[in-house]
């Protein structure tokens, strides 16, 4: 369109509405017309580049690598480990895939480190503190042994005494509690998953102690893996699991007595969504969202693998405050 016509064409009206009625009415309708037939201006987005690491001060890489040894061997890094990774996060322009790949050898590497043997071992023994912390209040280990003596001194005198049922409670009793303490070791070596660990944390008297009888021992048990409490329903169905070895269904899944409780609420479904919500809080100190537990869940759900979970989190520029 020749704007410069109808510009022209624009003034020519405008002196006919001095005149007459008909002259206003289409000075009117020329003002409507006019702006929408303007060129408009053109639209202009943020620039959406990736990230430039050149404009990331050393300080922040320093924060970034310093938070990862916090967060996955519970330590700071010494200066040379430090020195290491900024170079290394410097010279592969801090690429996700460099992230990833320093996150991996910190769960993975298994070359001798003073005073914690690896990092894979030390890697494993945080996740064990940080379930026991969750579940447990960081109860010591020698609070499970312990529990394991009293049933073993029981175990003697059942035997004594000819007591089979007797014998049969106190060897459940030691293995129930001395499961805890392996299962550092059993996770790290794959013979269970995450989620047998947090049932072992679940099935134990320490857990008892701190969640005194039927009714808090529910309701916590659904709190700390799925940060809410129970329905009603699911109340009433847990506390005849419990209480009176009751068969009863729970979360999609049957259960008859206290075992089997701890072991289909970590099966279920929503413990994995607990999982990722536990993920990104002990990681980014916030609940994901929607969006994020549904991107996730699929592939943790079929895989349990956490710790691919963990790096898919860290290596986030959220995370990494670049």
């Amino acid at each position: 369109m020749n704007f410069k016509l109808l510009y022209l064409y624009f003034l020519m009206i405008a002196k006919l509405c001095t005149k007459n009625l008909f002259g206003a009415m289409l000075f009117l309708s020329c003002a409507v017309i006019f702006p929408a037939c303007t060129k408009q201006e053109e639209k202009r987005f943020p620039d959406n580049s990736a990230l430039d690491p050149g404009s990331v001060p050393t300080v922040k890489i320093e924060n970034y690598v310093n938070r990862l040894y916090i967060d996955f061997l519970g330590r700071v890094p010494t200066i040379v480990e430090m020195n290491t990774e900024v170079s290394l996060m410097k010279s592969k322009k801090l690429s996700r895939a460099a992230r990833e790949d320093l996150i991996f050898r910190l769960q993975n590497d298994t070359t001798p480190v003073p005073g914690e043997g690896s990092y894979k071992q030390a890697y494993y023994q945080r996740i064990y503190d940080m379930v026991k912390a969750r579940l447990c209040e960081g109860a010591a280990d020698g609070e499970f042994t312990r529990y394991a003596g009293l049933a073993q001194f029981s175990l003697n005198v059942a035997r004594l005494n000819g007591d089979s049922i007797g014998v049969f409670q106190a060897l459940e009793q030691i293995e129930r509690h001395l499961k805890v303490v392996e299962s550092r070791i059993h996770y790290r070596d794959g013979t269970i998953g995450i989620n047998e660990m947090f049932s072992r944390m679940l099935d134990n008297s320490v857990y008892d102690i701190i969640n005194m009888n039927t009714f808090n021992f529910v309701r916590a048990s659904f709190d700390d893996l799925f940060y809410r409490f129970p329905t009603q329903a699911e109340f009433e169905s847990a506390f005849g699991i419990i209480e009176t070895n009751k068969m009863g269904k729970i979360l999609g899944g049957y259960a008859s007595n206290k075992r089997e409780y701890c072991v289909t609420l970590t099966s279920s479904r929503e413990f994995y969504e607990g999982i990722i919500k536990w993920t990104y809080l002990n990681l980014i100190g916030r609940e994901p969202t929607t969006e994020e537990t549904y991107t996730h869940f699929e592939h943790y759900y079929a895989t349990n693998d956490l710790q691919y979970l963990q790096r898919k989190i860290a290596v986030l520029d959220e995370y990494a405050n670049f």
